[in-house]
Order: C-alpha cells, then sequence, then structure tokens
C-alpha cells in the first residue's frame, strides 16, 4: 500500500507520478523501527505494480538522511545468550534483504536528497538510486566494522558497481566516513547543490523521470544492471530486445513525431 504508517515513522505522498518518501524519525536519525520494515518493503513492491508511480524521490526530515535500521536494538542484543542474539539477527536481516530486493527491483527511476549522514543499512538507498543529489553536509559512513560487522542490507552489491571494487573494499576495511566533495568524486553522489536548494532540486530531478518515456527509461535501467558479468553478445542481444520493444510502443511514435516537428514530447506512459 502507498500509505504513511500510523506512527508516521515515514511519510508517503504521491503527485503526478512522484512518490516522495520521507524518513521521519530525525529524533532517532530516520531509522526506521523493525517492525516497520515490513510496511516499507510493501510500499517498494506496491510502488513496482502500480502503474501511477513512474519515480520515487527518497529523502530524510531533518539532518540526517538515514542511520539504516534500529541501531537501538543492538544495545539490547549484547544482553541475549548467543545463541538467540544469532537467530535474532538472522530474522531480522533476512526481513531487511526482502526490503533491499524490493528496493532493487523497482524498475521506474530513484532520486535520493541525501542531507546529513547516510549510514548503515541507509547507505544502500543513494547508492541503488539512479540520481543522488547531496547538499554539503551530505557523508557517507561505512562503520560496520567499528561494532564489529560485516557489511549488510545488499551494500556489497550496489558498492563496488558504484566505485569499483578496489575503492568498496578500502572503504568497507577501514570503515571510511565521506564528506560530499568526495562522494562526488568516487560517484556516490551525482550532484550537489546548495542546503536551501536540496529539496527543489531533488524534486525536479524526480519529475524528470516521471515525464521520461516509461518503457525506454526501464528498459536502458535493466540492461545497464544487467552488465555485470554478461558477455557483449548478451548484452548486444539485450539491447536488441529493448529497442524492438521501444518501437512497437506508443512513446516511439510521439517520440519521432515530436522531433520532427520541432516540440517538446508528450510521451502517453507519462500522462
Amino acid at each position: 500500500m502507498l500509505k504513511t504508517p500510523e506512527d508516521r515513522s515515514f511519510l508517503a505522498e504521491l503527485t503526478d507520478g512522484v512518490l516522495r518518501l520521507s524518513f521521519n524519525r530525525p529524533e532517532f536519525g530516520n531509522a526506521i523501527p523493525s517492525q516497520n520494515v515490513p510496511l516499507l518493503t510493501d510500499l517498494f513492491r506496491s510502488a513496482q505494480d502500480n502503474p501511477a508511480v513512474r519515480s520515487i524521490l527518497i529523502r530524510g526530515e531533518g539532518k540526517v538522511f538515514s542511520a539504516g535500521g534500529d541501531v537501538a536494538a543492538f544495545g539490547r542484543s549484547v544482553e541475549q545468550p548467543k545463541d538467540e542474539r544469532a537467530a535474532d539477527f538472522d530474522r531480522r536481516l533476512r526481513i531487511a534483504a526482502d526490503l533491499a530486493k524490493a528496493i532493487h527491483a523497482f524498475e521506474g527511476g530513484i532520486v535520493t536528497a541525501v542531507r546529513g549522514a547516510a549510514a548503515g543499512a541507509g547507505l544502500f538507498y543513494p547508492l541503488v538510486a539512479d540520481v543522488a543529489i547531496g547538499d554539503p553536509s551530505a557523508c557517507f559512513v561505512f562503520a560496520h566494522q567499528r561494532v564489529g560487522l560485516t557489511p549488510d542490507g545488499g551494500l556489497t552489491t550496489v558498492l563496488p558497481q558504484v566505485v569499483g571494487v578496489r575503492m568498496a573494499r578500502n572503504l568497507l576495511m577501514t570503515s571510511a566516513k565521506v564528506d560530499a566533495e568526495e562522494a562526488l568524486r568516487l560517484g556516490m553522489l551525482t550532484e550537489i547543490v546548495a542546503a536551501e536548494e536540496l529539496d527543489e532540486r531533488a524534486m525536479k530531478a524526480a519529475q524528470r523521470l516521471a515525464r521520461a518515456p516509461q518503457l525506454a527509461l526501464k528498459m536502458a535501467k535493466h540492461l545497464i544492471n544487467a552488465t555485470p558479468g554478461a558477455t557483449l553478445d548478451a548484452m548486444l542481444e539485450a539491447e536488441t530486445a529493448g529497442i524492438v520493444g521501444c518501437v512497437a510502443d506508443d512513446d516511439f511514435e510521439e517520440g519521432v513525431r515530436a522531433f520532427l516537428e520541432k516540440r517538446a514530447a508528450r510521451f502517453p506512459s507519462a500522462a
């Protein structure tokens, strides 16, 4: 369901094809309570199944983007017997894995507006996004090792795709903290804007994706995501299938006519 939960730990609003998701626990670093992770998973799955959702904008209220999971639960876990603790983490991480899969499966455009820190499981959102815009306060905190943990939440998949394998190892193995300028250089951010411009700039980017020809946009994203490990022959076949699918779509006809008539295209799939 595309709705805000009763405790308002995150806010969901759909306007003109853009689903605006705001993490809404600034007093807790915008960490999502563990009991609400399935609700967030359902939100992304519903967005994928709903043609009215053509892009998603993810942001955080207050001064922090997202600390990821419910860090307070870590403190409680050390009081558990080790076998119970391991079983509890296994259960919670499998639920969190479903969320990462649902986010990654969304075929439309994803934009993140990063203000302050993205840490823990919160790193996944800007790294999986198609557009990641930050203000000068944005930073990426790879803190798993500091509490004796390995990366989770899909981080070992998306981080190497963004920064390369060697840099990913460096960031994770040194518990790095990356500021906005370095994040831009490494590709973790696509743009830095002034703090007062962040929300507006991110919304414009999400609206741009929502107005795009949807089949062409989704196919391009699918092709790029399929590239790691694929052969050139396989990708050429996939590209051919993508083009063949697009030329049979109404958006192709509108795009060509608009180009020949020297006007802005009005794609049917984005109406």
